[in-house]
């Protein structure tokens, strides 16, 4: 086993057995994306003095530690400046926020996860020149400043500056990106007004209404706040997400997702030629029970069951029979096929019986006997291995077929000819007289290579 492949453990890894190497497999990962999304903030504009709180909360918590950056730097805690973790949840709290100095993005990233807020931005306090303040007290002693104050202050600084509530709407169709592997869930809170009836809310995706349903949840999580998740996005889940509240379009997000790679990976088989009238049987077992649904193909189209055929879907394993092989039909590649994972056979052939005089049937047994015929075939299987890709930070699980009388000590596990030694990363377990079980954990590039066993 190979636990959590990286790409290090790319390679050609091969198994000693009593003193003879054999080949096991040439193990190609594929580096796992890094994934750059931006945060969905409530509020990017704040008043000097004020505080930023940014909570990022996930469904588990991560496997991959985080960094908590500003600017790209790493943010030192202080007597302002706090960042916590607990469990699924991770918080930055920037208290008396100054302009420049707690300007800009802040970030949450790890090994192949960046989360990016909007830029940040602080409005430093006014500051008036001395004559008028004095102006604005005068003013307010015989004009009754309380109520015209304001009055006099919006005119002054709209000159400068402009009002948050006359910003506003150039901001409302401003809307941030938010990047998603397919197959994922998003999560979004979304602020409301005071008192808003949750009847009244209209959640669109281009303009158009979207129906809640088991893909697309609104969840009403406060007075003042909703909760909107699409469970497994799609490709087609892309757009320009808004909310329609009191007659007003109000924008959450543009969304888009990620498509999932395709793997296309060769099973591992021990036995590829067959004899006319056998039976073929080719097992695939995975950790856990696939979530997508698997179809059964042979030569790249749909096989049919019938009395010598049969395939069948038990948990986690999934199981092709073909009895009394018969040549050239039941020849080729077999495969188990989802919308993001191709597991091939190498090609399968099968040998027609022979049907020759007695006396031809002789010279070939004599020819068996004084060439070895076994030996260049042993050749062959070292310098072809079967190719076997998987991502990074999978489980790679290999079975080795050895002589009963073997003991665990003398099966040599090798990568590109040399020994490996076993690790916690990759080990070596005997599972029964017979048989040994190799395990790469979380694999990785460097992992890559042809791997043999020597018994």
């Amino acid at each position: 086993q190979i636990i959590k492949v990286k790409p290090e453990d790319e390679g050609d890894y091969t198994v000693e057995v009593k003193g003879v190497e054999q080949p096991l497999v040439r193990l190609k990962v594929h580096p796992k994306p890094v994934i750059r999304q931006e945060m969905q903030l409530p509020k990017v504009k704040f008043n000097e003095k004020e505080t930023l709180t940014i909570v990022c909360q996930f469904d588990a918590t991560p496997e991959e530690p985080f960094i908590f950056l500003h600017n790209e730097q790493p943010i030192v805690p202080d007597s302002r400046v706090t960042t916590t973790v607990e469990d699924n949840k991770y918080t930055i709290v920037v208290k008396d926020l100054r302009p420049e100095e707690d300007e800009g993005v802040y970030t949450l990233q790890s090994d192949h996860l960046i989360l990016d807020t909007p830029s940040i931005t602080v409005v430093p306090e006014e500051k008036k020149p001395e004559i008028e303040t004095t102006t604005v007290e005068e003013e307010t002693v015989t004009v009754v400043p309380q109520e015209q104050q304001p009055e006099r202050v919006v005119q002054e600084v709209e000159q400068v500056t402009q009002i948050p509530e006359e910003r506003k709407p150039e901001e409302v169709f401003e809307t941030s990106i938010r990047e998603v592997e397919e197959n994922s869930t998003v999560t979004l809170t979304v602020q409301l007004p005071e008192s808003t009836p949750q009847k009244q809310i209209t959640l669109l995706k281009d303009k158009k209404p979207v129906k809640p349903s088991e893909h697309i949840k609104i969840t009403r999580t406060s007075s003042t706040t909703i909760e909107i998740q699409i469970i497994k996005a799609k490709p087609e889940d892309e757009g320009k997400y808004t909310f329609i509240i009191d007659k007003k379009e109000r924008p959450i997000m543009e969304l888009r997702v990620i498509p999932k790679p395709v793997i296309h990976r060769t099973m591992d088989i021990p036995q590829t030629i067959f004899k006319e009238g056998e039976t073929l049987t080719i097992k695939c077992q995975f950790d856990s029970p696939p979530e997508e649904t698997f179809e059964f193909l042979r030569n790249g189209t749909r096989l049919k069951p019938d009395d010598r055929i049969s395939t069948t879907v038990e948990d986690n394993t999934y199981t092709i029979v073909v009895k009394g092989l018969k040549p050239q039909e039941d020849e080729g590649v077999y495969t188990l096929k989802s919308d993001h994972l191709i597991l091939d056979t190498p090609a399968i052939t099968v040998i027609p019986q022979e049907k020759k005089p007695q006396t031809e049937t002789t010279t070939v047994e004599e020819e068996t006997i004084t060439i070895t015929t076994e030996q260049p075939q042993e050749t062959k299987k070292k310098t072809e291995l079967p190719v076997h890709e998987v991502e990074e930070t999978s489980t790679v699980t290999l079975t080795i077929e050895q002589p009963q009388s073997t003991k665990p000590e003398d099966v040599v596990l090798l990568k590109d000819g040399e020994e490996l030694k076993p690790s916690d990363h990759v080990k070596v377990t005997p599972t029964s007289p017979t048989t040994t079980e190799v395990q790469i954990i979380k694999v990785k590039p460097e992992d890559e290579g042809d791997y043999t066993v020597e018994v």
